[in-house]
């Protein structure tokens, strides 16, 4: 019993210390075409079956010219996530001044609640307060800031530029901006309008689609695969049968394999559950992160007759990297299984990334070592290694002390 338990004890605190100096191979790719500013990066297939998830550890890094190596801030964006943005311009319809303080009224659509506003003066140095009110009727009207800050100064020490009000969330057909500054002239008002655009995906290559029918369960099982560990956002299924039918259809995922004496058992995790309906299309749209190579399709039959899929076709989300390099240099990106996926300041702000971008290639492969603080081992603080190691010492001793005392008995 001592013995064994030991040896269960010492397995496992021999896995935990060697998972702080393995796994601390990653690939990269050397990223070619880098201009000086934003650019852009396309994740193919060969980079996302490398990571098994989009959530995954993703890291950009450049070497200046100084022999530096600097982390470049990056947000993702997937196909889903990407839509039109127009500006539309708000008409001026009306300009009084009173009490020292120059009024326009403004008219918007009320159809469409506005988050930002973006003002242009005819003064490029002129900076005052100012406060903005909304109103259907020209009658009522309530505020929404009055303690804003509107204009352009510049001087040789600096530069001072607030030209947009954002996260305004307002639905107002009429809009009255007040400004301190009578000697400035307001030129122009736009605000942005967003457009849902259908996603772009891109096929996969799915291989064989093996079935088999379980009759005893009452279910149809589908397996197939595809080039690697690629996620499935969109999926076309071709059901041959002519009648009607509605059934519950489980989506799964290939997570791992094990050997046992009986064979290999096959860890399956279930991804999406959705309906099969002769009325509706047989087109689903998902949305788990996850990557796999294998899938399994299982239709839940009931006393009805088995579905008959007779082809099946699989989509992915592009997936585009926009980086900002301030420097110039050598630069690469790396990949890794597993790893916390980093965020930064830039995520906040997406709205403000242009649209208009270089466009980077990816270059040659890459072996590289991740430092150690991007090692992510399951015992990450020490203290509680030293915890685990004193309990197994005191159960050790407690057994060992226990059959010496049934021995002297004895």
């Amino acid at each position: 019993m001592v013995r064994t338990l030991s040896f269960i004890i010492i397995i496992f605190l021999t896995q935990q210390l060697h998972s702080d100096s393995t796994d601390n191979k990653t690939i990269g790719y050397q990223l070619k075409n880098i201009e000086k500013g934003w650019n852009r990066l396309e994740l193919d297939d060969e980079l996302l079956m490398g990571m098994s998830s989009i959530n995954t550890f993703i890291k950009v890094k450049l070497v200046n010219k100084s022999k530096d190596t600097l982390e470049i801030p990056y947000v993702i964006e997937s196909s889903k996530q990407l839509d039109s943005t127009i500006r539309i311009p708000v008409e001026i319809v009306n300009k009084t001044i009173k009490d020292g303080k120059k009024y326009y009224t403004l008219i918007a659509d009320s159809t469409q609640i506005i988050s930002n506003l973006e003002f242009s003066f005819s003064s490029r140095n002129s900076l005052g307060k100012a406060s903005l009110e909304g109103s259907n009727n020209q009658k009522e009207w309530f505020m929404i800031s009055d303690s804003l800050l509107l204009g352009e100064r510049q001087n040789s020490h600096q530069k001072i530029s607030s030209k947009t009000i954002y996260d305004l969330q307002t639905l107002y057909l009429f809009y009255r901006l007040s400004l301190e500054d009578t000697k400035s002239k307001l030129e122009s008002v736009f605000y942005e309008k967003t457009f849902s655009a259908n996603p772009k995906y891109k096929k996969l290559n799915v291989n064989q689609l093996k079935y088999r029918t379980d009759k005893d369960k009452k279910r149809t099982i589908y397996r197939f695969s595809l080039n690697g560990r690629l996620p499935i956002h969109y999926l076309m299924l071709d059901i041959q049968n002519k009648f009607d039918y509605n059934r519950t259809v489980n989506l799964f995922g290939l997570v791992d394999s094990t050997k046992t004496r009986k064979g290999t058992k096959h860890n399956y995790k279930l991804i999406e559950t959705f309906q099969l309906n002769s009325m509706d299309s047989t087109n689903y749209v998902f949305s788990f992160p996850e990557h796999y190579e294998h899938y399994k399709i299982v239709i839940l039959n009931g006393n009805d007759p088995p579905l008959k899929i007779g082809r099946l076709t699989a989509y992915r989300h592009e997936y585009i990297l926009k980086a900002r390099f301030d420097d110039e240099g050598d630069a690469f990106i790396k990949i890794r299984n597993s790893g916390s996926f980093p965020y930064y300041d830039i995520d906040k702000f997406k709205s403000r990334i242009p649209t208009d971008m270089n466009e980077m290639k990816l270059g040659d492969k890459l072996e590289l070592e991740i430092s150690k603080a991007e090692i992510e081992p399951l015992i990450t603080n020490k203290l509680w290694l030293w915890l685990v190691m004193m309990l197994a010492v005191i159960v050790i001793g407690y057994f060992s002390l226990k059959m010496l005392n049934e021995e002297k008995k004895k």
